[in-house]
């Protein structure tokens, strides 16, 4: 039986989240995690790496904005200095503001979703967003494996060791 996709969610309010992660894993094709701090998410990343640490089973974080301690768009921050692009982000706020949605979008996150959010309209995002990584994954190994033969190519022409593989 094939593993369905993992989603982290994180959010300071212990019932939204709760609920939420109730309302994905009840469409029977996600499974979920919840944090409610980003510090917890970040443990709960690094619980969840596979492949000798070079991946991750979480492949969707939904994350709030606003959050004591560490804000959404500092875990964001972090969890892409730390492992790059393996995981989606979509960001929850219940607020409209334009600067931390342009700020998010800097991160390159999935999408924006503004509380309360319609139940339909979010599990579309998610299902929309599942349906376009499996393509963008098979597009970036095609462009990572032409710039590892660019690599090889390069670094036997010039008589020299070449770089490490990248594993992003």
């Amino acid at each position: 039986m094939k593993e369905k996709p993992l989603i982290l969610i994180v959010d300071d309010e212990k019932d939204f989240a709760d609920n939420l992660s109730e309302i994905i894993r009840s469409s029977g094709k996600y499974d979920t995690l919840v944090a409610y701090s980003a510090e917890d998410a970040f443990k709960i990343f690094e619980d969840n790496k596979k492949l000798l640490g070079f991946a991750n089973r979480i492949k969707l974080t939904l994350l709030d904005i606003k959050m004591p301690g560490i804000s959404g768009l500092e875990l964001l921050k972090k969890l892409r200095d730390k492992y790059n692009h393996q995981s989606g982000v979509m960001m929850l706020t219940a607020w409209e503001d334009a600067e931390k949605f342009q700020n998010a979008r800097k991160g390159e996150v999935a999408a924006y979703i503004l509380k309360p959010y319609k139940e339909e309209d979010l599990m579309n995002k998610i299902d929309r967003f599942f349906e376009g990584k499996d393509l963008w994954m098979i597009e970036k190994t095609k462009w990572d494996t032409i710039v590892r033969e660019n690599q090889l190519k390069t670094a036997e022409e010039k008589k020299e060791t070449p770089p490490p593989a990248s594993y992003f």
